[in-house]
């Protein structure tokens, strides 16, 4: 079976080259047999190539090939939104909040609070006076005359510990769990700062029941002083 690629020469009938220009025979000038597309090698197709862009696909939907879609909607459904008639929304949830969850300490919690601790920092004190004396071998009066410059930072660290220490780890002063008040704040520093305004309101209670009294709140002298405010401590409720 002949290949297709060979080819005769019509005058001799000679086998030729499929690349042959002429007959090596009978030297008839020979047509270059045609070709689909030009050779690498052919410098000459170069000016005969034509450089077309490669096909793209579609990037965007084919728009009006697509068959609608019949969608049914009956008439009280158009009837129910009307755009003449507005449409109601339910109205939006009330979101709880610490207030009516946890309500403000009263009057007479936070003044038992204050008084208590009052009555626990005179002990406190007078210990703190006490031993040093006893250590010392002299009476508490002649202590406090003959060493005050060192003994009001010494009390007044014992002092600020008494209360510091529970507000920093449980949000409660000593006397505030008795009569269910606490704290509501997370953040040990402003637990911090509170201890120190409240070790001053307590040892001016009667400057700071002063401040219960006229304040439409009752807020006592802490509260005013730090922004902070006392809050009833919430009673567990069993199922």
């Amino acid at each position: 079976m002949a290949h297709a690629t060979r080819r005769t020469c019509p005058s001799c009938h000679t086998r030729l080259s499929p690349l042959a220009a002429e007959c090596p025979e009978c030297g008839l000038a020979l047509a270059p047999p045609r070709q689909s597309r030009p050779l690498l090698f052919q410098a000459s197709a170069l000016d005969q190539a034509a450089y077309l862009q490669p096909t793209r696909g579609l990037r965007a939907p084919a728009l009006g090939r697509v068959a609608p879609v019949a969608v049914e909607v009956s008439a009280e459904e158009l009837s129910y939104t009307d755009a003449t008639e507005p449409l109601t929304q339910p109205p939006p949830a009330a979101r709880p909040t610490l207030d009516s969850q946890e309500p403000a300490a009263s009057f007479w919690p936070l003044v038992r609070v204050e008084a208590t601790e009052a009555l626990i920092l005179l002990g406190v004190q007078g210990l703190a006076v006490l031993l040093p004396s006893l250590v010392m071998g002299v009476s508490p009066s002649r202590l406090v005359t003959g060493a005050w410059p060192f003994l009001l930072p010494y009390l007044l660290g014992v002092s600020w510990v008494l209360f510091m220490a529970p507000l920093v780890l449980t949000g409660q002063s000593p006397a505030m769990g008795l009569f269910g008040v606490t704290l509501p704040e997370n953040s040990p520093e402003r637990r911090i700062t509170f201890s120190l305004v409240h070790l001053l309101s307590v040892a001016c209670f009667p400057l700071s029941f002063l401040c219960m009294v006229l304040s439409p709140r009752h807020q006592t002298l802490a509260e005013l002083l730090s922004g902070q405010e006392l809050l009833s401590r919430p009673v567990t409720r069993l199922r």
